[in-house]
């Protein structure tokens, strides 16, 4: 959790820097985003190495949010949007509290998410050029989406995307027509073309979902399951690895919905055109950081 303590090499590029800056909602996050560039976090969050399906060519795909600074974000929005919606409409639960766009704080969180996007793009790309660095390939080929995240479309309405990836043109300055769909650290990974479905708003699921959650799954599926053997099922022979060393079992496959039926329910519907796969030979993930840690010992 967190970030690298030494930021050295790491630091943002100074025109992010200075948007960061420039912007109300993250102008003292600047450390967070310098520390937490090139770092992909835990959970479901992994470091894909495959194949694709319809050529061979090695891929490389990296799955994760926007780290420290989109959480720093979405705490101070929240924040604001309680302060607004506690005014003009008491009753509104606190989940729902929202911002009004058209006002100067509407406009500065709209204006911290396009940062936070592009930050995010940035990392990515930074976990990608250190590799291409250390094998010394060419980039063939790359391109990214975000997914989890609010878009606004030529109608002039937000759409919140939670659990799913957008399926139409122009959803992002550097749209080229493709997204990618990840089910988990080791089902194939999708790569789709727009459909626009018009009854599914024009999106598409962002991938397989939980079962269940960590927890429940923890307790009700891996019970007193010998550990070892637990992890050999699930990864199938695939070269999974765990950056800290253990694994964390409720991000294991079983924990989630069935990739090939998402895959189909993608199809039937007609949510998006899939036109390639990048089949797995194994991935990154943070593994349990919450095992044998000191403030636990201490505990």
């Amino acid at each position: 959790p967190g970030g690298r303590k030494d930021q050295r090499g790491w630091a943002m590029p100074a025109e992010l820097s200075a948007r960061f800056k420039a912007n109300r909602f993250l102008s003292d996050v600047t450390a967070i985003g310098d520390s937490n560039l090139g770092t992909q976090g835990d959970g479901n969050h992994f470091l894909y190495v495959g194949h694709l399906r319809s050529t061979g060519q090695p891929a490389i795909v990296t799955h994760h949010g926007s780290r420290g600074p989109g959480a720093m974000l979405y705490k101070r929005g929240m924040a604001v949007a309680r302060r607004h919606t506690a005014i003009v409409s008491p009753k509104t639960p606190p989940g729902a509290a929202w911002i009004e766009a058209d006002t100067p704080d509407g406009r500065a969180y709209w204006d911290a998410l396009q940062v936070i996007r592009e930050w995010t793009k940035q990392n990515h790309f930074r976990i990608h050029d250190r590799i291409q660095a250390k094998l010394g390939n060419q980039i063939a080929d790359r391109f990214w989406n975000e997914h989890n995240f609010v878009f606004r479309r030529d109608d002039g309405l937000f759409y919140h995307a939670k659990g799913a990836t957008p399926s139409f043109a122009g959803f992002s300055p550097d749209d080229d027509g493709r997204t990618l769909i990840p089910m988990n650290m080791s089902e194939p990974i999708l790569i789709a073309g727009h459909a626009d479905k018009k009854a599914a708003l024009g999106f598409s699921p962002h991938g397989a979902g939980r079962n269940m959650s960590r927890t429940r799954y923890l307790r009700e599926v891996i019970g007193s399951r010998n550990f070892d053997d637990v992890v050999k099922a699930e990864t199938n022979g695939l070269d999974i690895r765990f950056w800290l060393g253990t694994p964390d079992l409720s991000e294991l496959p079983a924990a989630y919905k069935s990739a090939s039926q998402v895959v189909g329910q993608i199809e039937r519907h007609r949510l998006a055109t899939i036109d390639d796969f990048v089949d797995p030979y194994g991935s990154i993930m943070a593994g349990d950081w919450q095992k044998d840690m000191p403030w636990r010992d201490r505990r």
